[in-house]
């Protein structure tokens, strides 16, 4: 019985997050209450308060709903570092593209999070978070171009602050523009081409030999 109740809790939980990202991309953050959604999902405002404190808590819990196993990969890198970072931080972003454009509830989420969410009033505490997750993240891909540069893999006209800022700018362009329908292709397709483009210019070139 008890395994029953928690399953059920479980269940209602997966359908106030599944009512509220289809309304948040639909109408938008600002837009969507708690008791559009508590409708959607089929349940009552109440149940929506037992699992989630606010909109704001209920949002992040959506958010969370996404990582990619990608972010893992760049935690284990920065930590641990690689013979050859470059190769497996370019290969990283590859994969976060093809999981994205496969991937229809990332893709929802991510245009969520990138279109259809005014980040002030109730939204403060998330939009505080979402500074800090875009900050971590640069500073992952700081640490991972330090050791390509230890390493001499690093071109010498690129510091590792900006191979990270621009790699961090390209991957949110080629996302943002997809998720919003700005390009109408096939991210799956031509990302990788993008990605590899970047890493051509910030690889450095072989020593040549004697």
């Amino acid at each position: 019985m008890v395994r029953r109740t928690k399953e059920e809790a479980e269940q209602t939980r997966d359908q106030i997050l599944d009512a509220a990202e289809n309304l948040f991309f639909e109408r938008g953050v600002a837009h969507t209450s708690l008791e559009q959604i508590a409708r959607a999902a089929g349940v009552t405002r109440g149940a929506v308060y037992w699992h989630f404190r606010d909109k704001a808590d209920l949002f992040e819990a959506m958010q969370q709903r996404i990582r990619l196993p990608q972010e893992d990969v760049l935690e284990e890198l920065a930590e641990n570092g690689s013979s050859d970072p470059l190769a497996t931080l370019k290969d990283s972003c590859k994969g976060a593209l093809a999981t994205i454009a496969r991937d229809e509830r990332r893709q929802r989420v991510c245009c969520i999070l990138l279109h259809r969410c005014e980040y002030v009033e109730e939204m403060g505490e998330p939009a505080m978070r979402q500074l800090r997750n875009k900050e971590h993240m640069i500073a992952l891909l700081i640490r991972i171009f330090e050791t390509a540069h230890k390493l001499g893999t690093l071109a010498p006209r690129w510091t590792p602050l900006t191979a990270a800022l621009g790699l961090h700018g390209l991957m949110h362009g080629l996302i943002s523009d997809w998720v919003n329908g700005t390009i109408p292709h096939d991210l799956a397709e031509y990302g990788p081409v993008c990605v590899d483009g970047f890493f051509a210019a910030v690889v450095a070139a072989p020593a040549m030999a004697d």
